[in-house]
């Protein structure tokens, strides 16, 4: 009976009580790393799938013992194909004393209530059978012949280019510990749906700049692991205060909150890189850290037309060494809201309002509600003190312009 509330209550927490489309995303260190975001499409039974996976690999990762800092990082894609049908992806990746890294994919079918395999979405998978297993050899010589003769095509995902298959590396007996897959291109495929496909986004939005001089006690106020269903409601906030922001955005939510960006960038607030899976950096080889930003740079360019000149760490974790493998400038803060671990409107303003001089990074998160319940408190008190808000960029623009005085 235990064991049947605990699992309640996780569910709970990470799922929520959700009504809108969103993204649930749960970020912690109170036990290892932990970097969870997933969809939440309102539709019950795709939902329930979801949150089932997402718990059973939760639970999995809190089981394992590890002589280092366990890490556990969920991520996803989210595709709408068409205007029926849609395409979830779960990549799952535990670090402890070895790296595990899984996926579960789920395609379905709004109009008929039915989750979709390979065979309903392709026509003569049969045909293909022995091109994959070829490509699969080719690419991945280690494979057991005997095992991927068996090998199932369950998990896929579609974008307007590519159908990608993709097969947990136990599941060919690969040595690799890396997810394994093959992109077929989609114009050499005979699809049974058809595929609604982007189109290119010319709009281009820049920062709007305010009057500051170089006597003005400035702050700036920055966001991190957005955007989410709260965001929203904070640039509500901030406009009422004729104030700005400076957002980090987690790479992989940025398509599902696409109105959410341009809003950012229309109303005068900034946006930041804060990588594409929120894993611990400093563990990463620099080509994996350089997909990190460089998929987040194009999500967010694809969007709004915005490149971001500035990058958070995930965790506050860089080298030096981190550092030379991209142009963008790292920022950390100085204040820290510990909004995640308070959870207190009363402790978020005790740890922010007394320690905030002009010049002051802050750093709360808007991928919860503690930094939106404290925010117009926030506002008011500084005001008051005459602080103006500015972004990122501006303040260290004006804290060069004080230097060289």
């Amino acid at each position: 009976m235990k064991k049947g509330w605990l699992l309640m209550i996780i569910v709970l927490l990470l799922c929520g009580c959700e009504k809108d489309k969103s993204v649930v995303s749960y970020i912690t260190t109170d036990k290892g790393l932990v970097s969870i975001n997933y969809p939440v499409t309102n539709i019950n039974v795709l939902d329930d799938k979801i949150s089932a996976y997402v718990n059973r690999t939760y639970f999995e990762f809190k089981n394992m013992k590890s002589d280092k800092t366990p890490e556990l990082n969920i991520s996803y894609t989210y595709k709408e194909i068409n205007s029926e049908v849609i395409n979830v992806s779960l990549k799952s990746e535990i670090i402890t004393d070895k790296t595990i890294n899984k996926i579960k994919t789920f395609t379905y079918n709004k109009s008929n209530d039915k989750f979709l395999t390979m065979e309903d979405v392709v026509d003569d998978l049969g045909g293909l059978d022995y091109e994959i297993k070829k490509e699969l050899l080719e690419k991945y010589q280690d494979a057991d012949m005997d095992y991927l003769s068996n090998v199932s095509y369950d998990y896929f995902t579609i974008d307007d280019e590519n159908l990608t298959l993709y097969f947990n590396p136990a599941e060919i007996k690969s040595k690799h510990d890396e997810l394994i897959y093959l992109d077929i291109p989609l114009d050499s495929l005979k699809l049974l749906i058809d595929i609604d496909k982007q189109a290119d986004n010319d709009t281009y939005l820049s920062i709007k700049k305010r009057n500051v001089s170089l006597d003005d006690k400035v702050v700036a106020l920055t966001f991190d692991d957005g955007p989410s269903k709260y965001t929203d409601k904070i640039l509500n906030i901030l406009k009422k205060y004729n104030a700005c922001g400076t957002f980090f955005l987690i790479g992989n939510k940025v398509e599902f909150y696409s109105d959410v960006l341009k809003r950012m960038l229309e109303e005068g607030s900034e946006i930041g890189n804060h990588s594409y899976d929120h894993k611990l950096l400093t563990r990463l080889s620099k080509e994996d850290f350089q997909e990190e930003i460089n998929k987040t740079q194009e999500a967010i360019k694809k969007v709004t037309g915005f490149t971001p000149t500035l990058f958070r760490p995930t965790y506050g974790g860089y080298t030096n060494v981190l550092k030379s493998y991209t142009d963008l400038k790292f920022v950390l803060w100085d204040v820290d809201s510990r909004d995640w671990q308070v959870k207190s409107k009363d402790k978020i303003l005790n740890n922010i309002l007394p320690n905030v001089k002009s010049g002051s990074i802050v750093l709360m998160h808007d991928n919860h509600k503690y930094a939106l319940d404290a925010l117009e408190d926030i506002l008011v008190n500084l005001k008051e003190q005459g602080y103006k808000f500015v972004t990122v960029s501006e303040l260290l623009e004006l804290k060069k312009l004080r230097e060289s005085e």
